[in-house]
């Protein structure tokens, strides 16, 4: 692990001093919130409501594609969909301190979806198909989706390892059955996709899980556009089906929501294991991948042990024994 990690200079004097960059005047409060990949903080202001300071991990996004995901946010905004935007000062919002981009927000109060609600699911599915509706121009310096290369990247990741640690590779005497494990899953990837694949992409959120929502005075907004990027729309469903034995209660619920503002493509369902798989693989290649920073190996301590790699290749395995689940 090296001491000089991305966010290594990010101390709270840095943090204040960024944020006061803007005219604010800090209380000096900085309470972290959940996020790993970048910083967020809530900090308080004097004789004011407190403000969320997202701070962007460095090299990660250019600045193009920062400066896309706010403008995209605005627009989505101006446009009355419920999603939380960036502030602008002096008609930017897109800020630099210290050589780190950052931004800030209002703060948003209120509760996570439930994650078998099926009347939230319905309301999730409008939220959706409203942010879709809106989003109708295609990222352009945003990522566009590619599964297998995806898979391909997190794979190799895993096998090549992290040099900053051992102590999070991939036992030598479970690689054979990694290979087969991924290959067998690529495989199966790549048949769903020759089967059917959207002749265009659209733009997405990309990472609508339940902990990017938030229920706020009786409506869902959505949080964090970090991984907005081009993509199929299954994508931003998928991640709120939460039971394996019969999903298409849920399923129905939230396309029906969604069919609300724009039709859903049923061939879409038929990728939903292409993507769940592509996940599951590119999560523990994340994990590994961030080792060297602190903030990693404090929370996700339990990463790495042989137990942790046996439990990954049963998760793979059962993304193959699942597979079709969701779109019979």
């Amino acid at each position: 692990m090296t001491a000089t990690h991305s966010f290594s200079t990010l101390v709270p004097d840095a943090i204040l001093d960024a944020v006061e960059s803007t005219g604010l005047w800090s209380d000096s409060r900085i309470y972290p919130l959940n996020s790993y990949e970048n910083r967020v903080y809530q900090i308080g202001i004097e004789d004011g409501t407190p403000v969320i300071a997202k701070f962007y991990r460095p090299e990660r996004w250019t600045e193009a594609q920062i400066r896309e995901e706010h403008q995209t946010l605005l627009t989505l905004k101006a446009a009355g969909v419920p999603v939380v935007a960036p502030l602008e000062f002096n008609g930017d919002s897109v800020l630099r301190h210290n050589s780190m981009f950052f931004c800030l927000s209002p703060r948003l109060i209120g509760q996570h979806p439930e994650a078998d609600n099926l009347d939230q699911l319905y309301q999730l599915g409008e939220l959706i198909g409203q942010l879709h509706h809106t989003m109708s121009s295609a990222f352009v310096e945003r990522i566009t989706v590619s599964p297998l290369t995806q898979i391909d990247n997190a794979a190799n990741q895993i096998l090549v390892g992290n040099t900053f640690s051992t102590k999070c590779q991939l036992p030598e005497k479970l690689k054979p059955i990694y290979k087969q494990q991924i290959a067998k899953l690529r495989d199966m990837s790549q048949a769903a996709i020759n089967a059917y694949w959207p002749v265009s992409l659209r733009p997405i959120h990309g990472d609508s899980h339940r902990s990017n929502l938030m229920l706020h005075n009786k409506q869902f907004h959505l949080l964090d556009f970090d991984d907005c990027q081009n993509g199929v729309a299954v994508q931003d469903l998928w991640l709120h089906i939460t039971q394996t034995e019969n999903p298409q209660q849920q399923l129905s619920e939230i396309i029906e929501g969604y069919e609300t503002y724009l039709p859903f493509d049923r061939r879409e369902l038929s990728l939903i294991d292409v993507f769940k798989s592509t996940r599951v693989i590119s999560y523990a290649a994340w994990l590994q991948s961030r080792w060297d920073d602190p903030a990693f190996n404090k929370a996700f301590a339990w990463f790495g042990s042989e137990e942790y790699w046996t439990n990954h290749l049963n998760e793979l395995k059962n993304c193959e024994l699942e597979w079709g689940e969701m779109s019979k």
